[in-house]
């Protein structure tokens, strides 16, 4: 039982969550509307990335098979010296495998099936919708989907078992537990040197990507300065396990006062040993470690930017934009189009027309557009913008009848002045700081100087609905100013005069009518933009925790295996303290030190490649709603305190009873 305990709660772990996120597409009899179709295919979607965590569970019970192997190749030795054939051996193993399997397999599909049911209502909240006619149900297909996928698992154990047990000679089997740690690396000031450069390569790392930002995202930096800085990152961290244990040595050896105290020169060795031979090993999980946590808490950002951005970003009954096209180039042809197609507005509700005009060229230069005012007032363009000279502007006249849609009092301009409008709270801050300074550019020889000492973020700003904040920075101008820009779209936003159910209807009837009339456009109902949020909301939230929950078992899982195989190959180690008279409160002190020094460590370095990660991506996210970073950083931990900490405690009591059982063999022994 102790030599299957991480392996079968591995294995349960499995399965149950496979089980439970491969229930979402039952789901769908519990909710009414469109939200039935979305969850299935987030089912769809879920059950794609179900085969590519498959593998990464499949490696890792390959790992884990390994190692009960490793521990029980004495025991297969004297099997064979008792006139046992490696078949029947290898069917012994088989037969084990294979019950466990069963077992563990029974052991996740009950728990993943007390799972579903919660997870039933954590989709009602995600996509706010309530559950309906609720009974326990049982999804065949997602049994299906879990089954198949271990299957292939363990057919793939069971023949490494086989190769392994053909290759392995005798004596190799009998004389596997006289075998301690692989020592890699014997010099001290190389490990030393090793660590100063792999510290180096991650903090220079860091340095670039917080000053390059992300390719695509920060103006001016391309994929392959991206994949450098990655690449020292990933380097760096190998060096650094490679060189901790040396490094540890070489310290703690010139503090004699605290290495020779208690056992602390024997923990520091063994340590060394443990780090030494699995240098590699740890680097790896310490990279999926940070993999995991940013996956985790950037997942969780965006869904918390886009139900915040929802909130202010869904400010209509409904918005139509309809884009200009051979015969809705101006205004005039925006309305002759709409008058084609027999739909009165008027029935739908009350309504506003706004006209964007694109006005790249109005000003002399390129004194509009975000690049140039950003510029001009020593600031950074925002994360995830370009420094082209794009710039859009509409009328006064359009701008104050959105506000009085809205129920706001209109704003007048100065001669010769302007506003700015954004949605966007980190742009509209830097704005805000450029129009504080009295930025001011020309149009035609004469100069515009701003209205108000910051930008208009009110609901006036929302010129149509969206899941995020959708308004970079609009300048409002006197309307015979911008009459002769472009035009780049007409938005009608709309505040229905019945309910939202006829509302709806008048829209769906006024875009089908746009259609037959050749007229691109895109609706947006609250009803349907609400909808749309939630189901991205969905969709990242179940990504973020079912990768992020899968990655951290396997982490856990490798770094439990792996110190339990330490723990059994030092076992004469403890016997030996035992026999000298160590107390055994130092013994299992010891013991406990190290296997946490082993958790911590990875984990360490991943939280900081995370905090690194994310604070390049967090204000990229914050462009388009506020992020709560706070729940999000709750959730991961939440995640790491259960399922890392679980198997940081499994593991010590584990290996508590392997060195005690030694201890008590050695006594009986005496």
């Amino acid at each position: 039982m102790h030599d299957y305990a991480v392996y079968f709660i591995t294995l349960a772990l499995g399965v149950a969550v496979f089980y439970a996120f491969n229930t979402i597409s039952a789901q769908a009899t519990f909710v009414q509307g469109d939200v039935g179709e979305m969850l299935k295919a987030v089912g769809d979607i879920l059950q794609g990335v179900t085969f590519f965590l498959a593998v990464v569970m499949g490696f890792l019970m390959v790992y884990a098979n390994n190692f009960l192997l490793r521990r029980r190749k004495k025991e297969l030795g004297l099997y064979q010296v008792l006139g046992m054939r490696r078949g029947q051996v290898a069917r012994i193993l088989t037969l084990e495998t294979l019950v466990v399997a069963l077992v563990s397999l029974a052991a996740g599909v009950l728990l993943g099936f007390l799972l579903s049911q919660l997870l039933l209502f954590v989709t009602g909240s995600l996509f706010k919708v309530a559950i309906r006619d609720f009974h326990f149900f049982f999804s065949l297909d997602a049994l299906g989907v879990t089954a198949g996928c271990f299957a292939v698992t363990f057919v793939v154990m069971m023949v490494f078992n086989g190769i392994t047990l053909r290759r392995v000679r005798l004596i190799d089997l009998m004389g596997a537990r006289r075998r301690g740690e692989t020592n890699r690396l014997r010099s001290l000031p190389l490990s030393v040197a090793l660590f100063a450069v792999g510290v180096a390569l991650v903090g220079v790392a860091y340095a670039r990507l917080l000053h390059h930002g992300l390719p695509g995202a920060t103006n001016g930096t391309s994929q392959a300065t991206f994949n450098v800085t990655t690449i020292m990152m990933m380097a760096g961290t190998v060096l650094l396990f490679f060189g901790l244990a040396g490094t540890a040595v070489a310290f703690l050896t010139r503090t004699k006062r605290l290495y020779w105290r208690d056992l602390h020169a024997f923990t520091t060795r063994q340590f060394a040993a443990r780090v030494n031979s699995g240098s590699l090993s740890m680097a790896m999980i310490s990279l999926i470690l940070f993999l995991a946590i940013t996956s985790v808490t950037a997942g969780m950002s965006i869904c918390s930017a886009i139900n915040e951005a929802a909130e202010k970003n869904v400010a209509y009954d409904a918005s139509v934009a309809i884009f200009p096209a051979e015969g809705t180039g101006t205004p005039d042809g925006v309305s002759q189009a709409l008058a084609g197609t027999g739909v009165d507005l008027d029935a739908i509700g009350s309504h506003a027309t706004v006209t964007l005009y694109d006005a790249s060229d109005l000003a002399d230069g390129a004194g509009m557009s975000m690049n140039a005012v950003m510029q001009a007032t020593g600031q950074e363009l925002p994360s995830g913008f370009s420094a082209d000279n794009y710039a859009t502007a509409m009328g006064l006249s359009d701008f104050n009848a959105l506000r009085a849609l809205k129920g706001l009092s209109p704003i007048e301009l100065g001669e010769h002045q302007y506003l700015v409008t954004s949605s966007m709270a980190n742009v509209s801050e830097r704005y805000s700081k450029a129009l504080a300074k009295g930025y001011s550019f020309t149009i035609g020889g004469t100069r515009y100087t701003p209205a108000l000492d910051h930008a208009v973020t009110d609901s006036s700003a929302v010129v149509q609905n969206s899941t995020i904040a959708s308004n970079p920075g609009i300048y409002v101008l006197p309307d015979d100013v911008v009459a002769s820009c472009p035009l780049y779209q007409t938005v009608i936003d709309f505040e229905y005069a019945h309910g939202i159910a006829e509302g709806d209807r008048g829209i769906r009837a006024l875009a089908d009518a746009l259609d037959g009339a050749k007229v691109a456009n895109m609706t947006g109902t609250a009803t349907e933009t609400y909808s749309e949020g939630s189901s991205t909301t969905g969709v990242v939230s179940y990504l973020a925790l079912y990768i992020g929950f899968v990655l951290v078992v396997a982490c856990a899982a490798i770094l439990a295996i792996q110190q339990l195989s330490s723990a059994e190959d030092s076992s004469p180690a403890y016997q030996t303290l035992s026999e000298l008279g160590c107390p055994t409160r130092l013994v299992y002190g010891s013991l406990r030190t190290q296997t946490v020094l082993a958790f911590v460590l990875p984990l360490v370095v991943g939280l900081a490649h995370s905090a690194c990660a994310l604070a390049v991506v967090v204000p990229l996210v914050e462009t388009f709603g506020f992020v709560n970073l706070a729940s999000s950083s709750v959730m991961a931990a939440t995640i790491f305190v259960v399922v890392y900490g679980g198997y940081l405690l499994l593991t010590y009591r584990t290996e508590h009873a392997m060195v005690h059982a030694a201890l008590e063999r050695r006594r009986h022994a005496l």
